[in-house]
């Protein structure tokens, strides 16, 4: 695979990786998409559970804990003495999902360390796995969500395929579920890595498929509560309809606007019963709404195939394309994008079925995807990978002086910056735009990671070099002969990294 440019590194990717060759010029908009289709050494490396692992894992800490709750009652000890240990969040504080996002930052970086104590750093793929038997089921599941956030940070800073890496994020944000409300935590790689990484190359109407039918996914947005009010198990137990999924499907993952309140209880009848679990996913009729459904003006039956039928239709109309086009040319190029570009994208996705290697196309041959005016911010997660790559790091280092207890602790310092992994606090996922993420706690964030991973690698390098290899033509004089000034070299490093050129992409 032929190397990328500096340009498609920084826009398409997190940044230039150290100990990697660039290939001159501009950007190639195939050499980008050929990355969908190239070899990942790392993907083995950082590889996580299946779904059916997790499944099984769950339902194991389930059955022991149900027995011991048995045997507590029987024996007449205290729950403490017998029941196994509770499964943690990656972040359990109640009080950040009450924080509102603009203010995100001392609260979500305290207890997101208190969860990733270094103590537990033994695991992926530097550490024991979640599968190692001399764990009990309740640690196991511990440590599978610690490696699924290290895999979330390690994957996109040592992979060769950055854009494949961006754009899982992108439409993982763009369909977005979070560990910050109900207890998905599970499972929330496996909807990564089975609903969307999958279908980045794929159709958009299949992504939406994945997505709808993933337990995570139903699980966050509490559709295992909603059921038919005229079902079987409706007029015998008094349930009924939540309509949250369906809500979020039509507001978030595909229209934005265009439907009616109407149209979300009509589609909420018509996913009540849906569920996916260790027995697979399909509508149980007991629990499912009779009757047609009339959604959108089209009329719909029940069943499986009929919640399909639907999300092929929504995926095929014009305000989804709309709305795709729209996020895709937001997050790569600008927070107000050219219009003429959204245009773009949007024609080409309906032209082509949803398949999304022809919007990316599109995208990649716009003027301004190759524009060297950088006009977007990192979000933390962005901002953290790209400094592992420039370091040639991964974020499992040891011994990084200066960190406490000498781990880089990446989930904190990302969580002070505003974006504790997983957590985003609304089903609308992480803000898209600067204003989400330039509070002053945040932006002092940034500075203090620049200065703690500067001190702890500055030694090693020459900080205009640095300069050069991050930024090139793109560094500004001033930056340039700021870090030249600097006394010391790790001094020169933190004003590069700490550099608003170096915060965006």
């Amino acid at each position: 695979m032929e190397a990328p440019s500096l340009i498609e590194e920084i826009r398409f990717g997190y940044g230039p990786r150290a100990g990697t060759s660039l290939s001159p010029g501009g950007l190639e908009p195939e050499r980008l998409l050929a990355q969908l289709t190239a070899p990942d050494d790392s993907a083995a490396v950082w590889s996580r559970p299946p779904l059916a692992v997790r499944f099984a894992l769950q339902e194991q800490y389930k059955a022991e804990k149900m027995a011991a709750d048995l045997l507590t009652g029987k024996q007449g000890k205290t729950a403490k003495a017998v029941k196994p240990p509770k499964v943690p969040e990656i972040a359990t504080s109640a009080e950040m999902t009450k924080t509102p996002q603009m203010n995100a930052g001392a609260d979500m970086a305290k207890t997101a360390e208190m969860a990733m104590t270094p103590d537990m750093h033994k695991g992926s793929p530097l550490m024991p796995r979640a599968d190692d038997p001399s764990l009990t089921l309740g640690q196991r599941l511990k440590q599978m969500q610690f490696g699924d956030v290290e895999s979330y940070i390690g994957r996109p800073a040592v992979t060769a395929v950055a854009f494949v890496e961006r754009l899982v994020n992108m439409w993982s944000n763009r369909i977005s579920i979070s560990n910050a409300s109900n207890n998905v935590g599970n499972f929330l790689q496996s909807f990564r890595d089975d609903a969307i990484r999958p279908n980045i190359a794929g159709r958009y109407a299949d992504m939406l498929k994945a997505a709808l039918w993933h337990p995570a996914m139903q699980v966050y947005l509490t559709q295992t509560d909603s059921i038919g009010p005229d079902s079987v198990v409706g007029k015998a137990k008094g349930k009924g309809l939540n309509e949250n999924l369906a809500r979020e499907f039509l507001e978030l993952h595909s229209m934005g606007h265009g439907y009616t309140q109407t149209d979300v209880t009509e589609f909420a009848k018509l996913l009540s019963g849906m569920i996916n679990d260790t027995n697979g996913a399909r509508v149980v009729p007991r629990r499912a709404e009779p009757g047609k459904k009339k959604i959108l003006g089209v009329t719909y039956g029940e069943g499986m195939n009929e919640i399909n039928r639907l999300v092929e239709n929504v995926a095929h109309r014009q305000e989804t394309a709309d709305a795709v086009a729209f996020f895709m040319a937001r997050h790569f190029i600008a927070d107000v994008p050219p219009p003429d570009l959204v245009q773009a994208l949007s024609a080409t996705y309906l032209k082509n079925d949803t398949e999304l290697v022809p919007v990316y196309r599109t995208l990649l041959q716009h003027p301004s995807a190759s524009d060297t005016n950088l006009q977007k911010v990192r979000a933390p997660h962005e901002y953290a990978v790209a400094t592992l790559r420039l370091m040639g790091l991964n974020g499992l280092e040891q011994n990084m002086t200066g960190f406490p207890k000498d781990s880089l602790h990446v989930p904190a310092a990302m969580a002070r910056m505003g974006q504790p992994p997983y957590r985003a606090l609304r089903p609308d996922g992480w803000p898209e735009v600067a204003d989400g993420w330039m509070t002053p706690p945040m932006m002092a964030a940034r500075v203090d990671w620049a200065i703690d991973i500067a001190r702890a690698t500055g030694d090693r390098v020459e900080p205009a070099a640095m300069v050069d290899f991050a930024l090139g033509d793109m560094a500004t004089p001033l930056l340039q002969h700021a870090v030249a000034g600097a006394e010391q070299r790790w001094e020169g490093l933190a004003v590069l990294i700490a550099s608003p050129e170096f915060s965006r992409r």
